[in-house]
């Protein structure tokens, strides 16, 4: 019975707006649907398809904004020229991602105004490690693209997503991201902001004299929080990386002030940081052999931080429904679960990911979480209702199980006791 009341009240509602329209506000109104439908645009865009700001008229506002949108994008072309150099060429990145977590590129093709408003304006493509083929990348619910800028992002990586990528506009193709995916549970340690008491601290940078190269570490953003209302957890990560003395930027220390790569060492690899001018991950698969396994690169690990934080939860998102007149007619609080008949079908709740491990007595497994809501922020692990805390699992085994500080369950002798439902 609420249902049939529901649908009738709907019906009603659209029959007295639809008297007050003429028959070229309902054309406009279907214009608007289909080329949201066909393009993806938003309230700001024209019925026709294209953004309104782009043809401002008299609108102060909109002028105002048309400008400042191709100010920011001459301003792009220039700083594009200026980072080229004497030797008119961009510079790559190489970079390095931990499993499970997330990676976002920047398209670094100045886009103009125009063309930001296309869906496919922009392109990206990669090459896997394992091949030599330039392939578009494929979106996926953990590869996304930014409507805004273009930029991709990469959610739950793992060693499939080691390899080049790169941004075209049209034909014109900017420098290339070399990425490498490995096990963050390895080869690194926890450390402690310099200002507490804890040790150890961030290793500082370190010169490798005979080759003009600096050690140092290349640190992410924090985390979101883990939970919200209560206190939870926030992470950076640090990896380290390879630079050459001569674009170092070590305000503490003068003595990257030294001459530049010896001519004998270009066979050597070293001619290499001429192009990845911003240094290269010693963990990276495009780092020279003979540079990777220096004592100095092999004894430097990797570094994350954590923290401690709070915030405050979303509040409910309600929509209403309003009348002509201005006057709320229906609400319905989306966020537990209600939705109005206006706004459709709502979205599905994302899959819950499972995975099935068979282990053997006495082997050794590490499990992580198979699937992530897109997001960085730190795992909690539980079996049943009970809460895993890292301190007290560790203690309680003996040591036999223990949390790593990038949040993997790490089973160092399996039990028949060890089977159960971790999630």
């Amino acid at each position: 019975m609420h249902l049939k009341i529901a649908v009738i009240l709907v019906i009603s509602f659209s029959i007295i707006e639809d008297r007050g329209k003429t028959l070229t506000q309902k054309l406009t109104e279907k214009a608007k649907a289909y080329y949201k439908t066909k393009y993806g645009k938003d309230s700001s865009t024209h019925f026709l398809g294209y953004d309104i700001t782009e043809y401002p008229g008299r609108n102060a506002e909109y002028k105002k904004i048309h400008r400042k949108k191709w100010e920011k994008y001459y301003s792009c072309l220039q700083d594009q020229e200026d980072s080229f150099g004497n030797h008119g060429s961009a510079t790559p990145e190489a970079v390095l991602g931990f499993q499970c977590l997330s990676i976002r590129f920047d398209c670094k093709v100045c886009i103009s105004p125009l063309e930001l408003s296309q869906k496919d304006a922009v392109e990206w493509y990669w090459t896997p490690k394992s091949t030599n083929k330039l392939q578009p990348v494929e979106y996926t619910e953990h590869v996304l693209l930014s409507s805004d800028d273009k930029a991709l992002t990469i959610y739950n990586l793992q060693d499939s997503h080691t390899g080049q990528y790169i941004c075209f506009l049209g034909k014109t193709g900017m420098s290339p991201y070399f990425l490498t995916v490995i096990d963050g549970s390895l080869n690194i340690e926890q450390v402690y902001p310099t200002s507490s008491t804890s040790n150890p601290h961030p290793a500082p940078p370190k010169l490798i004299t005979q080759h003009n190269v600096y050690i140092y570490t290349e640190w992410s953003q924090w985390s979101p929080c883990s939970r919200c209302g209560k206190v939870g957890k926030i992470f950076k990560t640090g990896y380290c990386t390879v630079i050459s003395g001569d674009y170092f930027d070590n305000s503490e220390d003068n003595t990257n002030k030294i001459k530049t790569l010896k001519s004998d060492e270009s066979g050597s690899g070293f001619e290499l940081f001429t192009i990845f001018k911003l240094g290269i991950p010693c963990q990276s698969h495009i780092l020279p052999s003979s540079i990777k396994y220096l004592d100095e690169v092999q004894n430097r690990k990797n570094e994350i931080m954590i923290g401690f934080c709070k915030k405050s939860c979303n509040d409910d998102v309600v929509f209403e429904v309003r009348d002509g007149n201005g006057r709320v007619i229906e609400t319905a609080n989306n966020s537990a679960g209600i939705y109005s008949i206006i706004q459709g079908i709502p979205p599905v709740d994302p899959d819950v990911k499972r995975k099935l491990i068979y282990a053997a007595k006495g082997e050794k497994i590490i499990l992580t979480c198979p699937g992530n809501l897109n997001s960085d922020a730190p795992v909690q692990w539980q079996i049943n209702s009970k809460v895993l805390i890292p301190e007290i699992i560790s203690e309680e085994s003996k040591n036999r199980i223990v949390i790593s500080v990038m949040d993997k369950i790490i089973i160092k002798d399996v039990h028949l006791t060890d089977s159960n439902i971790y999630r």
